[in-house]
């Protein structure tokens, strides 16, 4: 939903929409390509740009140039269109590696639907390639994928039984390719939510090598759903085992905890409360548990017990333990399984008048969280409306609204959830429109949800907007709270709609035109079906994604937005780009980014622009997920916002996300804008699914959500 590193799976290749006639029939659209190949870096970079693939041809891909052939590589694993789906066969068997490993990386993005020509040829080129460690260069702050590891990776995002078989039998192979099929076996259970059972004893058996065990066997079992009770035994004992050696494997093993019962869930609560364990593998471990609902509690509860302090030192709060600590606390939920008395103290912690900032944000957070806990489904509750003493508080506000939708929203307390859902702060009223949802006694709901969507405030559109998708009945009339048949859309929300989609077209915010799109789907309003074909035509394949999805609801079940006129020639302003230091001072803290253009040059000339326009000098940071990322680039606050420029294309790469790295958020392929996040841990779902860069400098894990960029300055590396 917001624009946030865990939404974006760019598997889907740039493609477009067949035009419509006013009847509805279809008929094909011939697409409007280049009629003259380039071979030039300028004009095939110019090319990428406006995802061109018929500008691109054979002879680029065989130039004597091998720099030539690497960029026409790259300009076509980015557009990944049918067209480049022929081409890129021609790079997979390029001498060159790094030309080859971008042929490898275009097909498994543009794989879905061409399987059968695909594998086979990822498979057979994979047989003649030795199995070298990834690609290093001078120029690199990061090492580049192999191409037996970006073909890995393609087999992965391909799936299907073929591509499953080749990657299990890679797993007892030279270690490199084993370890690379591991991590692509992760990306088949992302792809179709399972494995095979031979898959899964291999893996565990990889897992469980007494000499040189796999560090990545583990990986595949945090993105499955469920397990058999022997599985799930004998996951439990080797991730025991794994967090126990401290090795590289450590984090995946925490993160397959949470997969393996009741035994595992009190295992992650032990791990919380053991000080020795590192403050992001103790984070996740909280994570985990969070994501288990009523089962979790429980030894959320003890760890939040044995391992938290009554009294936190300043010098805590300001350090590393304060990202477990929070991640604990937020995932807390009533009623509290545990005595009072801790958290009676926490929400009564000192605030100094010579707290700086950033410590009085940590303790007010500790505060408000630690009386919500306690206040029940009590609003008014003395303790929570003093929880931040000063005179306006978000934090205040978000932990009364918390609490106020624990119960139903009738009398007193509709009439104040009535106020929170027209209020002008952002956030606030994000999520009181989240609340409505779960209230379907808000009989007016339809008028609450036509205002937002009239909002200046994307995040409040958008909010609005992924509530009518998800539930359309809310956006008609209800003749009672017992209504079961769902209402036709209010005018007043079909009108709003129309006006939301047109302002944010205007203000090229493509996150907030897909949910809006969305919605219009949902609600089947064939009035503004013109707006969605006009979507199915973009150059944006977020779009086209979205307009696809909502003609089908709107009742063309066969139309296919797959085919798309290029855009116009982008201007890139990358000039000459050099590497260069971000400096951000802080609230926190003074914190570094290596910016490095080599692999997303347009990205980081956008980033360096903005840098010295001032752009990110007074923005906070909105996002820290402990032991996971640190977002920053918006000055709403609220994920949703950006520098309101035309978005970025998308400059993937086969590049890793390591710890520190640093990427374009996104919100669906091709819509970067000012947004940075920095991983603050391994999490090989993020590789190759973003713009890759540079690499952060320490101290990142020491930031929370709100805490400001005082200024933000660049300098030359030496």
């Amino acid at each position: 939903m917001r624009r946030a590193i865990s939404c974006c799976l760019l598997l889907l290749g740039a493609g477009a929409c067949q035009n419509t006639n006013a009847d509805s029939s279809t008929h094909a659209a011939a697409p409007a390509h280049s009629a003259t190949p380039v071979t030039t870096k300028d004009a095939l970079l110019a090319a990428e740009q406006r995802r061109d693939s018929a500008a691109i041809d054979r002879e680029a891909l065989s130039s004597r140039d091998v720099s030539v052939r690497r960029i026409a590589a790259r300009a076509l694993a980015h557009i990944a269109d049918a067209r480049a789906a022929e081409l890129l066969p021609l790079a997979l068997a390029d001498e060159d590696p790094e030309v080859s490993t971008w042929g490898a990386y275009g097909l498994g993005y543009a794989c879905r639907g061409r399987e059968t020509k695909v594998v086979p040829a990822l498979v057979a080129r994979a047989a003649t390639l030795p199995t070298l460690p990834t690609l290093h260069s001078a120029s690199l702050s990061v090492a580049l994928a192999s191409p037996a590891e970006a073909i890995s990776d393609a087999l992965g995002r391909c799936a299907g039984a073929e591509a499953e078989s080749t990657l299990r039998a890679w797993l007892s192979g030279p270690k490199p390719r084993a370890e690379a099929a591991a991590l692509a076996l992760g990306r088949v259970v992302e792809r179709t939510g399972k494995l095979d059972d031979a898959t899964v004893v291999a893996l565990l058996d990889a897992a469980d090598r007494p000499r040189a065990p796999l560090e990545n066997a583990l990986y595949p079992f945090t993105r499955l759903a469920s397990l058999n009770a022997s599985t799930g035994e004998r996951l439990l004992t080797l991730a025991l085992h794994a967090i126990a050696a401290h090795g590289p494997g450590a984090a995946f093993a925490v993160r397959a905890l949470g997969h393996t019962g009741d035994a595992g869930s009190v295992a992650l609560g032990k791990l919380f409360s053991d000080t020795t364990v590192s403050a992001g593998l103790r984070a996740q471990a909280a994570r985990e548990l969070s994501t288990q609902a009523a089962t979790g509690q429980r030894p959320l509860w003890a760890a939040f017990d044995a391992a938290f302090p009554e009294s936190p030192s300043d010098a805590d709060l300001v350090g590393d333990s304060y990202g477990p600590w929070s991640a604990v606390l937020d995932a807390l939920q009533p009623p509290a399984l545990s005595s009072g008395a801790k958290l009676q103290a926490l929400a009564q912690l000192p605030i100094g008048a010579q707290d700086s900032a950033t410590l009085k944000r940590r303790k007010v957070h500790l505060r408000c969280t630690a009386a919500a806990l306690l206040a029940g489904s009590n609003y008014q509750n003395a303790r929570l409306v003093a929880c931040d003493p000063a005179a306006e508080s978000t934090a205040r506000d978000l932990a009364v609204l918390a609490v106020l939708g624990r119960d139903k929203l009738s009398g007193s307390r509709k009439q104040a959830y009535l106020q929170w859902a027209s209020s002008t702060n952002g956030p606030l009223r994000e999520a009181a429109l989240e609340l409505i949802g779960q209230h379907a006694e808000l009989g007016e709901a339809y008028r609450v949800l036509a205002e937002a969507l009239s909002a200046k405030a994307l995040g409040v559109v958008a909010t609005a907007a992924h509530v009518l998708s998800s539930y359309p009945e809310r956006a008609g009339r209800h003749s009672g709270p017992d209504a079961h048949d769902a209402p036709k859309p209010d005018p007043s929300v079909v009108q709003a709609l129309a006006a939301a989609y047109a302002a944010a077209s205007e203000r090229h915010s493509v996150e907030v035109q897909s949910l809006l799109l969305d919605a219009i789907g949902a609600l089947q309003i064939l009035s503004l079906k013109e707006a969605v074909n006009g979507a199915c035509n973009s150059d944006n394949p977020t779009l086209r994604e979205h307009a696809e999805k909502a003609l089908r609801l709107l009742g063309e079940q066969n139309r296919r937005c797959d085919q798309f006129v290029p855009g116009k020639d982008l201007s890139t302003g990358t000039g000459t780009l050099q590497k260069e230091t971000l400096t951000l001072d802080t609230e926190a803290g003074n914190l570094t980014i290596a910016l490095d253009p080599v692999f997303a040059p347009t990205a980081v000339a956008r980033i360096s622009a903005l840098v010295k326009s001032g752009f990110y000098d007074g923005v906070s940071v909105h996002r820290v997920v402990p032991g996971f990322v640190a977002q920053f680039g918006d000055p709403s606050g609220d994920g949703y916002g950006g520098d309101d420029q035309p978005p970025l294309r998308c400059e993937t790469s086969p590049l890793p996300f390591q710890t520190g790295s640093v990427g374009v958020a996104l919100s669906g392929r091709d819509t970067g804008s000012s947004q940075l996040f920095v991983t603050l841990g391994r999490y090989p779902r993020l590789d190759g699914q973003y713009a890759w860069v540079g690499q952060a400098g320490p101290g990142w894990d020491r930031l929370a959500a709100g805490d400001r960029i005082l200024h933000a300055r660049l300098s030359a590396v030496p």
